[in-house]
């Protein structure tokens, strides 16, 4: 039909899938709708949001659109949804489901789908939608016109259900409704009741132990209150994996640094006698041997409805280690009312302090370029604390993570289950829409901004101040790190032609500054926070210490040798 004779597009009709997946996301409490639409259904969702009251944010890319989403999500703790085209737009948003899905994030991801009805006649866009969704997600279902209410409300109660993560909504209005695959939704769910053997081992634990540590993981992140409170003041040392930064503020003394299973928390953890984690997941843990010899706590949360308890979210990485299910507020209690130790009063503030100096004594750079330490020393000093801070995958990371200080959780947002390349930028352009009030700075490397620098557009036609940080040093410098001295590709399979990503920035609406000196950086970084819209400074950077932040931080210099303690985890107290 020619463009001057067609007429306006048809309301969503009432009661199809597509008001229904939106009239459940909005009971859920969400307010945002991020994606890449194509015609068709998709619409259809997108008109059901704009009559709801939902925005839509309009994304270059479906895996950016599904991290801003997953980054939605984690800020507001309600689900962030993303609607996404058939066939190449499902393809194309796997890698942000693998995110949502490793760091246990709840989004539903519409998508279009070869309906029903006309399967017999259309091969075109035509893939196996249910099993590439379940290969990543907690479930793909069809939601069709039948039953849609239902279908629509059993998806994000699955999306959310302990542990959360990504459901796939195929949206087919002629299709009867269908489940494709997936696990169970909070109605069904097993779970255990508050356990009072489980309290009593580990008060009896605290009261063996002289020298405790704690490991604070995100699902602690909802008893902070309660966490802060049992142990201001008490000593005992914390450290937190990537994701849980802030329970305990990093201006406390107990806040001892990063646990990632890696060697820079080895110092204090080999002096223990008995490690607690609360709410740790496996999934943040790099592939390292656990071979300390504590007696080692694994607590985690029951869910929330009736039923068999089941087997916590450990496959056995933590070798030889307890797994107990209780409320976390009661291990809390446990701690508040445990005995004394033997640690000095600042072990945790010096365990930190230990890590930051020698990663500043590991700090290289020549005339005319920066050390990574420095770039990001400087940005934290010239930000407010309430500052978010997203972190990209990338030998940068290394540096970013244990040096950026925060005051409270969710102030330092990284992929940390999947580690994925392209994460900063797409999270920080969620964090400024969820956060407007608090500045927003995107760490990220050369190579992923590389694969997500459309979406700098996005963030100036929204009008966002974030402030993105390239460290540019014209290469995979983790990945370089990692070759063999030959027989790996040499500098051809790591490295690129320099980019001038403040040029390119400048080019698509944003403020851009190229720096190579501290003042220089100071001096940009001032501008961004007074500017409405995005900034990107480049900063040109010396890759050279990387190599003994690697080894600081991943490598096995200090690790105990030997085989790992015998035993696997046990399932529950004895």
């Amino acid at each position: 039909m020619p463009a001057s004779t067609r007429g306006p597009r048809p309301a969503v009709p009432a009661g199809s899938a597509a008001e229904a997946i939106v009239q459940a996301l909005a009971e859920a409490g969400t307010r945002l709708m991020f994606g890449v639409p194509g015609g068709g259904p998709n619409l259809d969702v997108v008109g059901a949001a704009g009559a709801a009251g939902l925005r839509f944010i309009l994304a270059r890319g479906e895996t950016a659109a599904v991290i801003m989403a997953a980054t939605y999500a984690d800020l507001t703790g309600t689900p962030g949804t993303t609607v996404v085209t058939r066939g190449p737009g499902l393809a194309s948003a796997v890698n942000g489901i693998a995110h949502a899905a490793l760091d246990r994030l709840p989004v539903v991801v519409i998508a279009d789908t070869v309906a029903a009805a006309d399967t017999s006649r259309i091969s075109h866009q035509r893939i196996d939608q249910a099993a590439l969704g379940r290969s990543v997600a907690k479930a793909a279902i069809t939601v069709g016109r039948q039953h849609a209410g239902e279908s629509a409300t059993r998806i994000v109660r699955m999306a959310r259900a302990a542990p959360a993560g990504p459901v796939i909504a195929n949206m087919d209005d002629s299709a009867p409704v269908a489940v494709d695959g997936g696990g169970p939704d909070d109605s069904t769910a097993p779970a255990s009741s508050t356990d009072t053997t489980s309290a009593a081992f580990l008060a009896g634990a605290l009261r063996a132990a002289r020298r405790p540590v704690l490991l604070l993981g995100a699902d602690a992140i909802p008893r902070t209150a309660a966490l802060r409170a049992a142990l201001a003041g008490r000593g005992i040392p914390a450290l937190h994996t990537y994701r849980a930064r802030g329970i305990i503020p990093d201006s406390c003394a107990e806040a001892a640094g990063l646990v990632t299973g890696g060697t820079m928390e080895w110092p204090l953890l080999s002096a223990a006698d008995l490690i607690i984690g609360l709410g740790v997941d496996e999934a943040e843990m790099i592939p390292a041997s656990w071979n300390y010899t504590a007696r080692t706590i694994l607590i985690t949360e029951p869910a929330a409805s009736p039923g068999p308890a089941p087997d916590p979210a450990y496959r056995g990485y933590f070798t030889g280690a307890t797994a107990l299910r209780m409320p976390l507020a009661r291990a809390a209690e446990a701690l508040a009312a445990g005995p004394g130790h033997d640690w000095p009063p600042d072990a945790g503030r010096a365990a930190k302090a230990d890590a930051a100096a020698r990663l500043a004594a590991a700090a290289v750079a020549s005339p005319g370029l920066l050390a990574p330490q420095q770039v990001v020393a400087t940005v934290r000093a010239g930000t407010p604390p309430e500052t978010i801070a997203t972190v990209d995958a990338g030998a940068h990371m290394l540096v970013a993570m244990p040096l950026w200080e925060v005051p409270e959780p969710r102030r330092l947002l990284v992929s940390s289950g999947l580690a994925t390349m392209g994460y900063a930028l797409p999270a920080a352009i969620a964090a400024a829409l969820c956060v407007p009030q608090a500045p927003v700075v995107a760490f990220t490397g050369d190579g992923g901004l590389g694969m997500t620098l459309a979406e700098i557009e996005t963030a100036v036609r929204l009008s966002l101040r974030v402030i993105v940080i390239v460290f540019n040093d014209a290469a995979l410098s983790l990945i370089k790190l990692k070759q063999k001295p030959s027989g790996q590709g040499g500098g051809e399979a790591v490295s690129y032609r320099h980019v001038c990503f403040a040029a390119a920035a400048t080019a698509m609406g944003a403020a851009g500054a190229a720096v190579t000196t501290e003042p220089g950086l100071a001096t940009a970084l001032a501008a961004a926070l007074r500017r409405p819209g995005p900034t990107v400074i480049d900063a040109s950077v010396d890759p050279a210490g990387y190599l003994a932040v690697m080894d600081l931080s991943r490598g096995q210099a200090g690790r105990r040798s030997g085989p790992a303690p015998a035993g696997r985890l046990r399932s529950a107290a004895p």
